[in-house]
């Protein structure tokens, strides 16, 4: 397989169709969003201060603040404990919504980058890029089996983890972390596991198990060749991951100096630049790391496909393209 020639036509696939980079970007809203409902347990346990527990606390502040913080701490304590259980179960709720929809986002741009990489791949008018319309409806018809795939993982995820948290401690612990590092080829082959499974379903219409199957088939038939792709792009994401967030390293660093500057006194001036910084920086970051995740998804679409061609193995069509092709 010739990596050079995969790697070298991802960059020029997203570097023409830019639209990719939007889609990079909401495939970036799918990453991590593991769910976390447990963060009002303890609300109840809220009690109205005392005075001397305030002074002992916020003696630095002026008497006026103090007392400000006094009353809303007492005001908190008054309210009703099942208010805070409402507010507890609404901000689940919230959560649960938000985590749906941008497991959503992030699969239209999982899909849309892999779609488009494929239409490019197959050869588009000379100098004509792809639009958000001619993605969004190739990736129609199997929009909602990566989906599927996506809730999946994130199910068992949970439970997974859930189950295995204490034998997987206790096995890192009695064994120095030997444990967590015998893990680690297993989550990789995981990952690939999954990006075969997505881009089988969308390149080949294929459902939700004869993909898992297709992709064991690929992985498996063609290890030395994957695993090497895996490396190099896995090596180039974290170099690249490091130098896109190395700006970050700067938005403390207003706050540090105001700190030092005013013997740990202040630091209003310092928190309002380093804000402002942190707003300015966070777009930048965004938008590149949607860049690099296009393109990594279309290298890892493009080497599919080659494999698929060198093993001989021709993509299935969809109903609908079979349909095409018999009415042409």
């Amino acid at each position: 397989m010739d990596f050079g020639e995969i790697l070298t036509k991802a960059w020029k696939t997203i570097w023409k169709h830019k639209i990719l980079w939007l889609f990079g970007i909401l495939a970036g809203c799918g990453a991590g969003n593991a769910g976390g409902g447990g963060s009002g347990g303890g609300t109840s346990s809220i009690q109205p201060a005392t005075s001397s527990g305030m002074d002992n606390g916020l003696d630095f502040l002026a008497p006026s603040a103090q007392r400000a913080f006094e009353e809303f701490f007492n005001f908190l304590g008054a309210i009703p404990v099942w208010v805070w259980i409402l507010v507890a179960l609404f901000f689940i709720l919230l959560m649960i919504v938000m985590s749906v929809l941008f497991l959503m986002l992030g699969t239209l741009g999982t899909t849309g980058v892999i779609k488009g990489t494929i239409l490019a791949d197959e050869g588009t008018e000379e100098g004509k890029a792809l639009s958000f319309g001619e993605i969004f409806k190739g990736i129609k018809p199997t929009y909602w089996k990566v989906f599927l795939l996506n809730i999946g993982l994130r199910f068992a995820g949970f439970f997974l983890v859930l189950f295995l948290i204490v034998p997987i401690m206790f096995l890192a612990v009695c064994t120095c972390f030997l444990g967590l590092f015998l893990l680690i080829p297993l989550a990789w082959f995981i990952d690939l596991m999954v990006n075969f499974t997505t881009i089988a379903i969308i390149e080949e219409g294929k459902d939700l198990f004869p993909a898992i199957g297709r992709a064991w088939q690929v992985i498996t038939q063609n290890l030395g060749n994957v695993l090497l792709m895996f490396l190099i792009l896995g090596i180039g994401q974290l170099i690249a991951g490091l130098v896109i967030g190395l700006p970050l390293i700067l938005v403390p660093m207003p706050l540090l100096i105001n700190l030092l500057a005013t013997g740990f006194r202040g630091a209003t001036a310092g928190l309002v630049v380093s804000g402002v910084l942190f707003l300015a920086l966070i777009p930048l970051v965004v938008f590149l790391g949607g860049v690099l995740r296009a393109y990594v998804l279309s290298s890892w679409t493009l080497t599919y496909r080659r494999l698929l061609q060198e093993a001989e193995l021709e993509p299935t069509l969809l109903p609908e393209e079979e349909d095409e092709d018999e009415t042409a």
